[in-house]
Order: C-alpha cells, then sequence, then structure tokens
C-alpha cells in the first residue's frame, strides 16, 4: 500500500486511533537498526523521535532543513546562519531528502501530541504563514 494510500485511511480514523497507529509506525522505524555512517548527524534518546540531530547542537536535521527551504537560504547561507561547515549542512539536507517519511510521521506525531495536549496548530500556523506550513507539513 502506498504512503498516500495509508494516509487517506489514517485521516477516516478517530483522532486517538490515527495517534496510536503513527506510535506504532514510528516504533517500528525506531526498532529498525540505522545501517549509514553520518559525520556531522547524531541519534540522542527520545521517547518517540528517530531522526537525527546535528552534532554538537540541540538542531534536529529537520529544523535546519526547513529553515533553509522556508527561507530560500542555499547551503553556503545556511552554513553562515548556522555557524556549521557547509558539509555537515550538505549531509543535512541529504539526510532529511533520504528520510522524508520519517519526518513526515514525526511531524505526525508530534501534531498528534500537540492536539491531545489541547494545542491549535492552526492558529499557529495562520500566524505564520499558510505557504510555509503547507511546505513543512507536506515536505514535498
Amino acid at each position: 500500500m502506498f504512503l498516500q494510500q495509508l494516509k487517506e485511511q489514517a485521516l477516516q480514523l478517530a483522532t486517538t486511533d490515527r495517534l496510536e497507529l503513527v506510535r506504532a509506525i514510528v516504533q517500528s522505524l525506531q526498532d529498525t537498526p540505522q545501517l549509514e555512517n553520518w559525520q556531522f548527524l547524531v541519534s540522542r534518546p527520545h521517547p518517540w523521535r528517530k531522526q537525527l540531530y546535528v552534532k554538537g547542537r540541540k538542531l534536529l536535521a529537520a529544523n535546519l532543513w526547513q529553515d533553509m527551504l522556508a527561507n530560500q537560504m542555499p547551503p553556503e547561507q545556511a552554513a553562515e546562519n548556522w555557524d556549521l561547515p557547509l558539509a555537515a549542512i550538505q549531509e543535512a539536507v541529504h539526510y532529511c531528502e533520504l528520510h522524508q517519511d520519517l519526518l513526515r510521521l514525526e511531524a505526525e506525531e508530534e501534531r498528534y501530541r500537540l492536539e491531545e495536549n489541547g494545542v491549535s496548530l492552526i492558529g499557529n500556523l495562520e500566524a505564520v504563514g499558510l505557504a510555509m506550513a503547507r511546505q513543512f507539513i507536506v515536505l514535498n
């Protein structure tokens, strides 16, 4: 079954059921060993996140990548902005492009957790701008 078909079926589930489905998928991804060796990215213990962080920073690779996309920032500018080597930026972008499904799942998990705690994302997303929000959520 394709990811889009799964997403459409999942949207028909109740919120709590969707949250459980996302948790199960993220858990299954966490159980998958990482085969890649990254020079500038590291894993960190987290109850449900699997995506990697920039080494030496409390910065998810996806946050760096999304900042670049949202601000239409070339890698050289991102390297200067984040005070990181250009190779670290390129590695983070490569990682995020390879692991878009994981990033989508974790974004969904985070969104559901926020909604479960009564945080409305629609108002916050409108303040930031729906165009950027769509780019973040869809990642395509």
